[in-house]
């Protein structure tokens, strides 16, 4: 239960962080974070990593919504960026994958009566949230492949870097598929 009430309050949180007025109120979630940080005992030079990674990201939101709104905006918007993803990445830190796909199947216990199987959720979840850090390492060996091979990673060379990749992708799908299936998974 105490699963369930953490997932619901970071979602409810995360989005609530979005329809704040752009003022001094994104203090407020500023703080919170910062405490939550404190409470779970956060590894600070992760954190400041993480924020380090997802600062492109950040800015390519930032540049688009330059692009349609006001600079002010944009960079308001940049702020409640960063502190979601501060928020997720703490909540990333203190819930396992087990934890967050076993949550989803309880929420998902009602469609049981739409002959939804909460269980095949709970599978569906665990394979998407673990495959994520497997398709980064993927990346990182392509990337490393083709510095290798003295070959620029550009657009031009984007079909056979994506090609590459989405064998790999495909191929772990294959495993996967075929592990369920030995451990007489029946979906």
């Amino acid at each position: 239960m105490k699963n369930i009430i953490t997932f619901i309050l970071f979602l409810l949180y995360a989005t609530a962080i979005f329809f704040i007025p752009n003022n001094i109120f994104l203090l407020c979630p500023f703080v919170i974070n910062m405490i939550l940080w404190l409470i779970t005992k956060s590894n600070m030079k992760k954190t400041i990593t993480n924020l380090f990674k997802i600062a492109p990201f950040v800015l390519l939101t930032f540049l688009i919504n330059c692009w349609l709104d006001t600079y002010i905006n944009a960079l308001w918007m940049a702020v409640k960026l960063l502190l979601v993803c501060n928020i997720t990445f703490i909540y990333s830190q203190t819930t396992t994958t087990a934890q967050v796909a076993k949550t989803v199947k309880k929420l998902c216990t009602p469609l049981k009566v739409f002959k939804i199987n909460p269980e095949i959720v709970e599978v569906l979840v665990a394979i998407a949230l673990s495959i994520l850090p497997i398709m980064r390492k993927e990346y990182i060996e392509v990337k490393e492949a083709c510095k290798a091979k003295n070959i620029p990673i550009n657009l031009k060379n984007s079909k056979i870097i994506l090609s590459r990749m989405l064998t790999s992708y495909l191929k772990r799908v294959d495993e996967i598929d075929e592990a369920l299936i030995e451990k007489g998974y029946n979906y």
